[in-house]
Formats: structure tokens, sequence, C-alpha cells
């Protein structure tokens, strides 16, 4: 009887959550279009969970880029995004499945977001705490200046004490078969890659910046966005394009997560 009383409310408790997260808006639409925005971008894991009591405050203050991409955003229970960028137009992803967390996934955008979707990954690595979230990717076209351009925000599949899990690589594999029918687009997120590490695999066109941005000891699995003693800084934080798009990301430091945000201008040839 004593294990009823315990495991009823945390059915309630996980469920309700569960399905708050089905409910969530998947498309705001701000009331006033920005006029004459110059293209940028911004890519940031925020490292907020639903016990996490950080607020969306610092987030809000680099809104002077005209595309953001958030990873593990997967707390706005009381704190929305709506509130702190009402002249952005925010995409999510809802939960597909059922899962503890959806995928954390966020696009903000200056630009009419003119159609998105998300698309789960097939291969994830079960054995790990990853199989508690929606892993995939999100998509938003964007109509910039009269043109479209596909934003694409993922997080790939993690790995505490090694440099990465090759169940990133089979998910980057799907990724890119997926914008092969694309011309113009821009990929960006927590590759959970570091970028040496990529290009030892693949031959893409990706712009990164040269500082980490983010810092593990693999012994400890312990992570942050500042050295250490122990520590290794890598860079898991970039952008793969397509198209005639030149970037020129650098790193801000930032102690609101582990990560460290990654900010870029974007020269736009259509």
């Amino acid at each position: 009887m004593i294990i009823i009383y315990i495991l009823l409310p945390l059915f309630i408790i996980v469920f309700g959550w569960i399905a708050y997260q089905k409910t969530i808006k998947e498309l705001y639409t701000p009331s006033k279009n920005m006029q004459n925005v110059l293209p940028s971008i911004l890519t940031y894991n925020i490292q907020k969970f639903p016990w996490s009591f950080k607020t969306l405050k610092t987030i809000a203050e680099m809104d002077n880029h005209s595309i953001i991409l958030i990873q593990e955003c997967y707390d706005e229970l009381f704190s929305s995004l709506e509130s702190y960028f009402p002249h952005y137009y925010i995409c999510r992803s809802k939960m597909k499945g059922i899962t503890i967390v959806n995928s954390g996934l966020v696009i903000l955008s200056k630009y009419p977001i003119i159609d998105y979707k998300f698309v789960p990954y097939v291969n994830y690595n079960a054995k790990t705490l990853d199989c508690l979230t929606e892993k995939g990717f999100l998509t938003a076209t964007m109509d910039v200046n009269g043109k479209p351009l596909t934003v694409i925000n993922t997080h790939l599949q993690s790995c505490d004490h090694e440099r990465y899990d090759q169940h990133a690589f089979l998910q980057l594999k799907e990724l890119l078969k997926y914008v092969e029918k694309l011309d113009t687009y821009i990929i960006g997120g927590d590759f959970n890659i570091d970028i040496e590490d990529l290009k030892t695999r693949h031959r893409l066109q990706v712009f990164y910046p040269s500082d980490p941005t983010i810092y593990i000891d693999f012994k400890t699995s312990k992570s942050q966005s500042s050295p250490a003693k122990g520590y290794e800084g890598l860079v898991f934080d970039y952008f793969i394009t397509g198209g005639n798009l030149r970037m020129d990301p650098v790193t801000i430091q930032s102690p609101y997560s582990d990560h460290n945000p990654v900010s870029s201008k974007i020269d736009l040839e259509f």
C-alpha cells in the first residue's frame, strides 16, 4: 500500500508532464514583422532542464541576432520564450512519441517562417540517458528578403567518457541524407562531435569558431564552459551549409550553460 501511495503521485506527475509537452505550441507568430534585418545566427545549448531554476533572461540579451538556434530548452513552464522574444517567429519541436522530455530544439527567427518540420532520428544509443529525450532535427524554411532559406537545428547523440558516440555519426548521416534535396541551407546546433573528428570523417562545407565551445573531463564525464585542469577544450557547436553561404563564427564566453554560444554573420549569395 505504501508503494502505491509513492508511485501513484509519481505516475501522475510524469504523465502530466508528458501531456503538457504535447500541448506546446509549435509555431508562434509575432504581431509585427521586423524590417531591414541583417542576417546573423546564434546557436546555443542552454542546458535548461525541467528541474533547473534558470530563467531565459540571459538568452534574451542575445536578441541582436536575426536567427537563434537553441538546444536543451526542455522547460518553458514558468518562463516562456514568447515573453522574452515577442518580435521573433518561434518554432518548436512538439513531442511525437512518448519520452520523458521532447527534443529541446527551438528556432527563433526575425524572418517569417513559412514552413517547419521535426524529424526524429532512427538511430540513437538506447543505453544512454539520451533515450529519454526525442532526438532529431527541427527544420524551418524562412522568407529572407523574398527568397527561401532552410535552417536546421539539431542536437546529436552525446557521449560521457569518449570524444563521440558512433550513433552521433549515424544521426549525422540521416541529416545529410535529408539535405541532399536542398540547395541553400544552414545546419547548426550541438553536434557532440569535435570539429577535428568531423573533418576526419566527412568533407563538408562547415564553418566553426577557433575557440572551444565546451570543456570536458572524460574521466569524470563532467563538462563546463570554461577551461580547467583535466578538461579538454572541444568545438561541438558549428554550422554546416549548402549553397553560396559564407560565415565567420566566433565563440562567446558565457557561464549560463556548459556550452558557450556561437555567433556568426551570414553572407547570403542566392
